[in-house]
């Protein structure tokens, strides 16, 4: 009520916002840069590995689209049962939309690994950043769903407020764990950059159990 009467926004609002948010944008920086920091070690096995891997991540980004989704989805869902006080009820739908996630995941990475070695087809590139893409969204494709039982966790700590929780869980976790791993395989193994970027990506397993704990 009133909310169009004055463009004021009380201090305290903002102040609100800005502690809330401020982890979230800073999150968002940081993971953005550790992305690009990967892919920085995936380039050090040479120019096509880095082609295949923008390959793979664009195509990938198309299949994951339905995690993101169910990530929204919880958002709104469990948020607005959290918000009206509802725990027990917050508690069940979030459970049951975390198992839809994941068999989302399971049937759609199974239709990816089928189509991953034509997707490549389609790029006029070599032979060999097609075959190495191919690798990468097989690696992808199996790894879809604690892709997305992590994206959800990661949601339903965000839609219960615990914005330095996901802020430790996303960005920090990929710059403490996954960018020493890529960095250390990449410079000082001989390493083939499927085994580095298979390494790097099964890292997600260890944050299933910790997006499961913190969740719990």
């Amino acid at each position: 009520k009133g909310l169009y009467r004055s463009v004021r926004i009380p201090f305290a609002l903002v102040k609100d916002i800005a502690k809330k948010g401020f982890p979230l944008m800073l999150n968002e920086i940081l993971w953005a840069l550790g992305t690009t920091t990967l892919a920085w070690c995936y380039a050090q096995r040479g120019l096509e590995v880095f082609a295949a891997q923008n390959i793979s991540s664009t195509v990938s980004n198309l299949f994951f689209c339905a995690f993101f989704a169910m990530g929204s989805a919880i958002s709104i869902i469990v948020g607005q049962l959290l918000g009206a006080g509802e725990l027990e009820r917050a508690k069940d739908e979030d459970r049951k939309l975390i198992f839809l996630a994941v068999v989302m995941c399971t049937v759609i990475g199974a239709v990816m690994a089928f189509l991953s070695p034509y997707i490549p087809q389609v790029y006029n590139t070599t032979d060999t950043v097609k075959r190495i893409a191919t690798i990468f969204l097989l690696i992808s494709s199996v790894l879809m769903p604690f892709h997305g039982f992590v994206h959800n966790a990661y949601f339903t700590l965000r839609c219960g407020g615990k914005t330095f929780i996901t802020f430790l869980f996303d960005s920090v976790y990929v710059w403490a764990v996954c960018v020493p791993l890529a960095f250390v395989l990449a410079q000082f193994t001989d390493a083939s950059a499927i085994t580095i970027y298979f390494a790097v990506q099964s890292l997600e397993i260890i944050k299933c159990v910790v997006g499961f704990i913190l969740v719990k």
